[in-house]
């Protein structure tokens, strides 16, 4: 697993609306140009946020993910049976 390289897609997927286009049509094809192994590109096709979180991920990057794909990280981690506290969790949380 490369972090940089996963970082690197995250953070190019959350300002490139062409990536993001890609990834909602053949997410295959979207992951051309990262060194991304075959288990971080299955996490990212399955939107699986507690999996970036446990890998490290930076919990910004996972944030802005989850909003353009359409996962709250909140019931993500809860789905995870973690603990999320609502106060800190609504904050800048404009996808309602």
């Amino acid at each position: 697993m490369s972090r940089r390289d996963l970082d690197r897609f995250l953070y190019v997927f959350d300002k490139d609306p062409a990536l993001r286009q890609a990834f909602e049509q053949t997410p295959a094809h979207c992951f051309a140009g990262f060194d991304l192994s075959e288990p971080e590109q299955a996490v990212l096709r399955g939107k699986d946020l507690a999996t970036l979180y446990e890998w490290g991920v930076h919990p910004l990057l996972i944030r802005n993910f989850g909003a353009s794909v359409g996962v709250k990280y909140q019931e993500a981690y809860r789905q995870r049976g973690w603990v999320v506290d609502e106060q800190t969790a609504n904050q800048g949380d404009n996808n309602e």
